[in-house]
């Protein structure tokens, strides 16, 4: 992703995640068109960058979630409909989230928060389906804004993480390199 996309991307994320901890209150009524702008934003951005990588097989997950946003808008006067809709998008969302955890772990890298973060959302959000109402759909929307803020902060702390690794192994190469002379 080119530098000025995820920077703008990391701004937007970071106001919205603000709005919601401002506003949480007051954007209840509006929900459906809060998430499903997130929904559809997620999906257009994985869409986007699947067809500049034409990677064509792999674009269902992108469009079932633009459906998934639609749908959200659809039943912005039904909260039942919005929190299992929601429930089964955050539990789409986490599936990949938790896969991404995976491959962070058989790398060696960091990954007890991706792991932690995604069995938090999957079990909120089966609750949330499995029992709508305005209190799950309000705590999911507190969730969100901190999902905003994981958005910005988990790239941030791998890329830091990485510059340690990467550090560290020069430093042993090094070290071994001096000890072999």
């Amino acid at each position: 992703m080119p530098k000025i996309l995820r920077n703008t991307k990391a701004i937007l994320y970071l106001f919205a995640a603000i709005f919601i901890f401002l506003f949480h209150e007051q954007i209840m009524p509006g929900v459906a068109f809060l998430v499903g702008g997130v929904v559809l934003v997620y999906a257009l951005e994985e869409l986007f960058f699947l067809i500049m990588e034409r990677k064509f097989a792999d674009m269902a997950e992108a469009i079932i979630q633009i459906v998934l946003a639609v749908l959200l808008f659809l039943a912005h006067d039904d909260i039942i409909k919005i929190c299992i809709i929601w429930g089964v998008w955050s539990i789409i969302r986490e599936g990949r989230e938790m896969t991404h955890a995976l491959v962070h772990i058989r790398r060696h890298r960091l990954a007890v928060i991706n792991i932690v973060e995604s069995v938090v959302v999957t079990v909120l959000s089966a609750i949330m389906i499995l029992n709508p109402g305005e209190h799950h759909a309000h705590t999911h929307v507190i969730l969100l804004g901190i999902e905003l803020l994981l958005e910005i902060a988990f790239p941030l702390l791998e890329t830091v993480l990485d510059l340690w690794i990467n550090r560290k192994k020069e430093k042993d190469k090094s070290l071994s390199e001096k000890e072999q002379e």
